[in-house]
């Protein structure tokens, strides 16, 4: 395996965690997230959307890292790896 096969493939599992961890944080805030009476503010139930809202500056920052190294395979893999981690793996948010 070249060294470039392994860059692309790292930089696919760690799309693929922070993918995972995205899903579960928007999860946990979804069903516990905080509320403000005063201000009418709630991160409950549709609230938590904005924890999505990295998603795509993450699929950016990863796709500009494979760009900068030439890791054609780290392209494609970074934002099928991100969003199966967000939406499909441990299932939809």
């Amino acid at each position: 395996m070249t060294q470039e096969t392994r860059a692309s493939v790292l930089a696919g599992v760690v799309a693929l965690l922070v993918g995972l961890a995205l899903h579960y944080v928007t999860i946990y805030f979804r069903d516990h997230g905080p509320t403000w009476e005063s201000a009418r503010l709630s991160l409950r139930g549709n609230g938590a959307i904005v924890f999505l809202l990295p998603v795509p500056v993450a699929i950016w920052m990863g796709e500009v890292w494979c760009y900068r190294r030439k890791l054609v395979l780290g392209m494609v893999l970074v934002p099928v790896a991100l969003l199966l981690g967000v939406c499909v793996i441990a299932g939809p948010v």
